[in-house]
């Protein structure tokens, strides 16, 4: 019992955490705009306790925990993320749905990022089964030049619908407060959180592979989850912040979140990490351009949302049914 206990505390801490997020990050929006609060700043905040966990499994050599965890965040994000907030916002379940969600210019060549980033990671992994850290260093520069195009198509542009500029300086005192407050709370916490959830799988004896790919994904991405569908139910019309959040993150995964595991193995003077390539490595990456073409399509619609939900619930019975 006190295992349950646990979760389901840490699960309330996470989630007042992503209050916080939500909140500072509406405000922020509507100083900068959706495209730098939500691809950059608040996509790499919720991204911390991913980045923590495949850390340290790559530094006590448990990759194929860590392997796992950046696999099935990835699916995760690309499916029943991007699925739940297309259906929240355009159904009553947002107290101000819209008939679809139309996206800015800058959103869609962030897709594009995206599908660089998913195809890059896909053709290194793909040759010779192994991730390098020459690779690594590759797929992180992608990284730097999507930053650096957010910022400067930002300060360019003027297109962004949450962008109003009517923000006081206290407001923003507020803001910045709750973002780093909210992401403390996530940082800190979502280690034990992930500890929680493998104990609780133990009392259920599901496999640690499943949770890695199945389960552990939740405790990493919950925070960011929460975050996009408090934003969207509020009001269907916010719901590029939620689209952005998820784009900058997935470009996160599919660069910096794998290079770390190559970084971590060659100052343990290793040479790569093999064994990434796998069935769920490859509907990954295929989700990834399937989605990244709908966003840069420039709008999504409810049909969207059910198909990419049943997509996650096809792959997560694949997944457990390989394991």
């Amino acid at each position: 019992m006190a295992t349950v206990f646990t979760f389901i505390g840490l699960l309330l801490v996470i989630t007042f955490a992503a209050y916080l997020l939500c909140e500072g990050s509406e405000k922020m929006a509507e100083k900068w705009g959706a495209n730098i609060v939500g691809s950059l700043l608040l996509a790499l905040v919720t991204t911390l306790p991913e980045y923590a966990f495949v850390y340290w499994a790559s530094v006590k050599d448990k990759y194929e925990m860590a392997v796992g965890s950046a696999i099935g965040s990835c699916t995760l994000l690309i499916t029943l993320g991007y699925g739940l907030v297309i259906l929240f916002s355009t159904t009553k379940a947002s107290r101000k749905p819209v008939k679809e969600i139309v996206l800015s210019k800058a959103t869609k060549i962030d897709a594009l990022y995206l599908l660089i980033t998913g195809v890059l990671a896909f053709i290194f992994v793909k040759t010779g089964d192994e991730l390098t850290f020459v690779e690594g260093l590759i797929l992180t520069a992608v990284l730097i030049g999507y930053v650096v195009q957010v910022f400067l198509h930002s300060a360019k542009n003027n297109d962004d619908s949450m962008k109003t500029g009517e923000v006081t300086p206290g407001e923003m005192a507020i803001a910045l407060i709750q973002l780093v407050v909210g992401g403390a709370i996530v940082f800190l916490c979502s280690e034990r959180f992930v500890d929680s959830m493998m104990a609780l799988a133990g009392l259920m004896r599901v496999s640690p592979a499943v949770i890695a790919i199945v389960l552990g994904p939740f405790a990493s991405e919950m925070p960011e989850k929460l975050t996009a569908y408090m934003i969207v139910m509020k009001n269907g019309a916010h719901a590029e912040l939620a689209v952005c959040n998820f784009l900058g993150s997935k470009v996160n995964h599919n660069s910096l979140l794998l290079a770390v595991m190559p970084f971590v193995a060659h100052f343990k003077n290793h040479d790569a990490v093999t064994g990434i390539m796998s069935p769920m490595f490859m509907i990954m990456t295929g989700f990834t351009v399937v989605v990244s073409a709908l966003i840069v399509r420039g709008r999504l619609q409810k049909w969207e949302g059910w198909m990419l939900v049943a997509a996650y619930i096809t792959t997560m019975y694949i997944a457990v049914g390989m394991k």
